[in-house]
This record gives structure tokens, C-alpha cells and sequence, in this order.
């Protein structure tokens, strides 16, 4: 329960008790076993507002900027920053050094603006247009919960998966630190646990999973571009487009309505 408070004050914004730092950097890879549950906890409040925003006089375009709104508030915008740093350091024309030095520049470049736009609207549309369709909020109930969970798994895999690019100590080697292959397989066993639970009522539910192989030919080519190796702000990236990838193969299968 000690790693999954740790998740919690890390993934979300939720007001919990603070940490001692130490702690809460060397608890980190035990954490990462939670990480599925946490992005649960978070399409389950996402949902939740859904449901409360459905009840009122708005159109699906409002009822989606608003719950775009308030899933940015609930995780603090964590990976958003990733998202921008990331487009900076990846399309830029540089080499492997330059690429990791941008990653750490808290400075932001056009690349890096476009990624953030492109992301955040991509998403509000796919959310209009899952809210747009005949069941409404139910249409959009799946997409809320399985596009947290994959998004989270993700993080564990990709830190797990591929080595820290950058050199020396920091912050993102010593939170990845303790992360093995029990967290690993504990992360990727509850998103299929709880994926299982709700494909059961829709099975179509079962073509999002999908997703997860060009999510790790994205994170390849992304580890290409930095030497092999992934970054902090790369496991954001790849959290914030597995959301938005979760989100369009729903509006491809024309939404999923539990039976």
C-alpha cells in the first residue's frame, strides 16, 4: 500500500500526505506494479465527470474540452511537458547529444508547441466525437478507462523495456532504478486483468490491445533517435499517444457500448 500511495502522489494530483523524498525515490520501482491501477482510478474519475457533464444542456464539443479539462487537472498535465520536449529533441535535425541536451532545455521550440497542440486537440476531437455517437456517455465510457490503463502500463514497459538514454545520474535513472521484471509482469498482468473484465461484455473491445505493438514501433524508432535508449520525458510522450491511440481505435470500432 506504501508503493501505491507513492503512484498515487506521483500520477495524479490527488491531495495525499507527503512523502519524505528519499522514500519516495527509492520506493519509485516497487511503484511501478501500480501504475494500471492508478490509470484506472483515473479513467474511473474521468467517467465520473462524464456522467455528471452528460446530465446537462451542453454539446459534445463543450462536454469534451471540459473533460479534457479536467483529466489534464487531474493528472497535473505530467507527461504534457514530456510530449514537447520530446517533439523538440526527436524532429529536430541534430545529433544523438544535441537531442539529449534539448530533452533536458526547459526552453520550448515550434516542434515542441505543434506536439503539444496536435496532441490536446487530437484528443478533444476523438472525445467529441465518441460523445457524438448514439449512446452518449457509454459510447464514451470504455475509452475513459482503458485509454488511462494502457497509458500507464506503458510507462512501466518502456522503462522497463528499453535503457536510460542519458548518461550519469538523474532523476528518471534513479526513479527506474528499482523497476524489475516482477513489476513488469504485476503492471502488464492487471491491465489485462482488468482490459478482460470489460471485453467481456464487449468483445471488441479486444482489437485496443491493438494498439500496444505501434506503440513499441514508435518507441523504437523514438530510442533510435536517441541512441537507443529512452528518457523521462520519451515515457511521456508515449503515455500521452497510447491515450490518444486508445481513443481513435474506439472511434474506429464506432465505440464500445457495454451490454
Amino acid at each position: 500500500m506504501y508503493s501505491l500511495r507513492i503512484a498515487l502522489s506521483f500520477l495524479t494530483t490527488m491531495p495525499l500526505p507527503s512523502l519524505p523524498a528519499e522514500a519516495f525515490l527509492s520506493g519509485q520501482g516497487r511503484a511501478f506494479a501500480w501504475y494500471p491501477a492508478v490509470g484506472l482510478l483515473i479513467g474511473l474519475l474521468l467517467s465520473g465527470a462524464a456522467f455528471l457533464l452528460a446530465q446537462a444542456a451542453l454539446s459534445p464539443q463543450v462536454q469534451s474540452g471540459l473533460l479534457l479539462l479536467g483529466w489534464v487537472l487531474i493528472t497535473g498535465g505530467l507527461h504534457l511537458d514530456g510530449v514537447m520536449d520530446s517533439c523538440d529533441a526527436l524532429f529536430a535535425p541534430v545529433s544523438v547529444a544535441r537531442r539529449l541536451a534539448i530533452l533536458k532545455d526547459v526552453h520550448t521550440g515550434a516542434f515542441g508547441v505543434l506536439g503539444l497542440f496536435f496532441v490536446l486537440g487530437l484528443k478533444w476531437a476523438l472525445l467529441a466525437e465518441l460523445l457524438g455517437q448514439p449512446g452518449g456517455w457509454l459510447t464514451l465510457h470504455p475509452a475513459l478507462l482503458l485509454a488511462p490503463l494502457w497509458g500507464r502500463w506503458v510507462l512501466v514497459w518502456a522503462a522497463w523495456r528499453f535503457p536510460y538514454a542519458r548518461p550519469g545520474e538523474s532523476l528518471g535513472r534513479t526513479m527506474t532504478g528499482g523497476l524489475s521484471r516482477r513489476e513488469a509482469l504485476i503492471a502488464t498482468l492487471t491491465a489485462l486483468a482488468i482490459h478482460s473484465g470489460l471485453a467481456f461484455w464487449q468483445p471488441d473491445l479486444w482489437a485496443v490491445v491493438l494498439v500496444v505493438p505501434l506503440v513499441y514501433l514508435l518507441a523504437r524508432w523514438a530510442a533510435g533517435k536517441l541512441g537507443g535508449g529512452l528518457t523521462g520525458d520519451l515515457y511521456g510522450f508515449l503515455c500521452e499517444t497510447t491515450e490518444g491511440l486508445v481513443l481513435l481505435a474506439l472511434v474506429l470500432l464506432g465505440g464500445a457500448i457495454p451490454v
